[in-house]
Order: structure tokens, then C-alpha cells, then sequence
């Protein structure tokens, strides 16, 4: 028998309407007149929250999870010291090398991309390639829009198989529990398969751009690789790799880690933070009270009784319902706070293990907005 639906207070409306409020100026951004972007959205919405008393200054304290942030921050200073050791520009320039034509430069750079965003975050790979795959392209006389897509939709794809893909997997990989190698066990296979699928559309798409003629001649691009940096980042990544294995905590392996290259990496550590994105992690710990002041509303037991009969189906019925509603909401609001808000309801599902894989796979389909790149050495 269905249980019956309660109805809100009056006074539980204050925290869901500052939760709806902020996440309505998260999901438009500055892109429609606003001059608030998510970060700045998100810090309002969770000081509104202790402002309307809905939570006290300490608990707003603890309502962050301080294991998300630190993880993050961690890996932020190990990838922060692969870029100073132009680790990605020799990549990106000798998989340019490598290719003969433009389907294998193509299918190059999505199974490349694809695999490095599992481990060093899509935003470092699109970010850090995009320069890169323009200069290559103009050198070598190809259109771009093309490679272009391909970077931005395999670097998304390939995200999605390990924890440290995007910061949606860190923090379902640290709330869920999984280890380094379950996680990548279960997700590593299905964006391997789309990343395949993801070269075929795109080979399909611009089949006109892309025949099978040999790449014209062009001078080599010089790529600077730090040759005493980059073996310590390669030690201190193989490193995180075993101790994960061992399943060692994924907060205190790359916090430990992260200190371990700030001193062996010997880089002046202003140009370490200048590539710590400290805006994500504001982001984060703003979302997470946010989401606290939402649960204080009633308005997630109320949710979980509204959909009880969606948490006890089978695993196919909870894929499409789970898929569909955050794909949706990823492409709404940015997969973050998609994911922030599906977090307190995970417990209530039967196959939660399975539901957080679900999240994990679907979150990472949406419409990226632009950033900006780095302009090309």
C-alpha cells in the first residue's frame, strides 16, 4: 500500500524557495542577463540558508563533506604540476605526429583524449588541448570544427569511466564508498564502447572533411617538456594508482600525494595555485550546504514518498527514470549540483551500489559552455 503524500509546512517553503531560487541562477548563469555565475550563486543561496535560520552557522560547517574537497584539492596540485612539465602539450603533439591521415588523426585524438580525461580531469584535457588542436589543424591545412568536437565530446565521454574524471565522479566515488579499480571495473568498459561510437558518429558526421587523403606536410610543433619534473609527477601519480588499488582512502592518498610533489616537485608554489581551480571548490562547499537547508525543508522525505514505488523497482526501470531525470538536470543545472541533489535520495533506492553507477554514467552528458584556453606557445 502507497503511503500518503505529506504536505510542507508553511515554514519549510523558506528553504526550498531559497533552494529553487539559487538553483534557477545556477542553471542561467550570466548567460541570461544575471551577473551572478554558479560559484557566486551557489555562495548566496548557502549563506541565505544560515541567514533564514534554517541551519546555524556550525552546521553549516558540517554539513560540507570535507573528504569531496580535499580529494579535490589534492589531485588539482598533482595535475597542476603535469602542466607546469608540459606534460599534455608532448602528448598532444606527439599523437599529431603519430597520425597519417585524418581518420587516424581523428580516431587518435578521441581514444587520447577520451583516456586522458579519465585520470586528469575533462576540463585540464579540453582545456589544455583545444590551443594545441588548433595549431595543428592550421599547420596542417584541416578544417577544425571537427577535431575541435571531438576533443570536447570524447573528453567528456572518457570522464566518465574513473573517480578522477570530473569532480561528479569524485564526489559519488567518496560518498558511494567504491574502490579506485570497482569503479573503473564497472565504467571503464561503456565509455570505452562510446568513445568508439563517438568516432564513428563523428567520422559519419564529417565524412566530407575527413577522406582518407594523407595529411599535408607541415612543420613539427616543438612541445617543452620539463625532464626533471615529470618523472616526480609520473612517481607521484603511480603512486596514488597503487596505494587506490590497496584501497587506501581516496581523501588522505591524494591530499598526501599533493604534498608530497609541492615538495619534491620544487615549483614555486604561486604557479601551482594560480591552476587550482579554488572557484570549484567554493562551488562545492556552497552546494553542500545548500543541499542541507533543502533536507532541513522536508522536501526530500517528501520526494522519497512521492517516488517510493520508483526505489523498490528492478534495475531497468531505475536506469531510464535515474538516466533520463539527470540528463535532464545535468544539462539544466550542470551536473554537480544534479548530482548534490540526487545524494540524500540514493539510500532510499534498492541496488543504491548501482544507482550511484548510474549517476556516475549519466551526469557527464551535457552541453558544456565554452571557456576560455590558453593561447598557444
Amino acid at each position: 500500500m502507497r503511503l500518503p503524500i505529506p504536505h510542507l509546512p508553511p515554514i519549510h517553503w523558506l528553504p526550498a524557495t531559497i533552494f529553487l531560487v539559487t538553483y534557477l541562477l545556477i542553471a542561467v548563469e550570466s548567460n541570461l542577463g544575471s551577473y551572478l555565475d554558479r560559484t557566486a550563486a551557489a555562495f548566496c543561496g548557502a549563506v541565505a540558508m544560515v541567514l533564514a535560520h534554517v541551519l546555524t552557522l556550525d552546521q553549516a560547517y558540517q554539513a560540507i563533506d570535507w573528504n569531496t574537497i580535499i580529494f579535490l584539492l589534492g589531485m588539482m596540485i598533482l595535475v597542476a604540476h603535469f602542466l607546469v612539465s608540459g606534460f599534455f602539450d608532448w602528448i598532444a603533439v606527439e599523437v599529431a605526429g603519430l597520425a597519417r591521415s585524418r581518420m587516424q588523426l581523428l580516431a587518435l585524438l578521441v581514444f587520447t583524449s577520451g583516456i586522458l580525461s579519465a585520470f586528469f580531469v575533462n576540463d585540464t584535457i579540453c582545456l589544455i588541448f583545444t590551443p594545441i588542436v588548433l595549431a595543428v589543424t592550421e599547420r596542417l591545412r584541416l578544417p577544425a570544427q571537427p577535431f575541435v568536437i571531438a576533443l570536447a565530446t570524447s573528453a567528456n565521454v572518457g570522464s566518465t569511466m574513473s573517480v578522477t574524471g570530473n569532480p561528479q565522479n569524485a564526489l559519488i566515488g567518496v560518498s558511494a564508498k567504491f574502490s579506485f579499480l570497482g569503479f573503473l571495473g564497472h565504467l571503464a568498459p561503456v565509455a570505452l564502447v562510446c568513445l568508439g561510437l563517438n568516432f564513428l558518429l563523428l567520422a559519419l558526421i564529417f565524412r566530407r572533411d575527413l577522406r582518407h587523403a594523407p595529411l599535408a606536410a607541415g612543420a613539427p610543433m616543438p612541445a617543452s617538456v620539463d625532464r626533471t619534473l615529470l618523472p616526480k609527477c609520473l612517481f607521484a601519480a603511480s603512486l596514488v594508482v597503487v596505494l587506490w588499488i590497496f584501497n587506501f582512502s581516496f581523501p588522505l592518498v591524494a591530499i598526501s600525494v599533493g604534498a608530497l610533489i609541492l615538495l619534491i616537485g620544487r615549483v614555486k608554489s604561486a604557479f601551482i595555485h594560480e591552476r587550482i581551480d579554488w572557484t570549484l571548490l567554493l562551488f562545492f562547499a556552497a552546494l553542500f550546504v545548500l543541499i542541507r537547508g533543502f533536507e532541513a525543508s522536508g522536501a526530500t522525505d517528501y520526494a522519497i514518498q512521492r517516488f517510493e514505488p520508483w526505489f523498490h523497482g528492478g534495475q531497468v526501470s531505475q536506469l531510464f527514470a535515474l538516466g533520463g531525470t539527470m540528463l535532464v538536470l545535468s544539462n539544466l543545472v550542470s551536473n554537480v549540483p544534479a548530482v548534490l541533489l540526487f545524494r540524500p535520495l540514493v539510500g532510499s533506492f534498492s541496488h543504491s551500489h548501482f544507482v550511484w553507477l548510474v549517476l556516475a554514467a549519466t551526469s557527464t552528458w551535457r552541453a558544456t559552455r565554452p571557456r576560455s584556453a590558453p593561447s598557444p606557445t
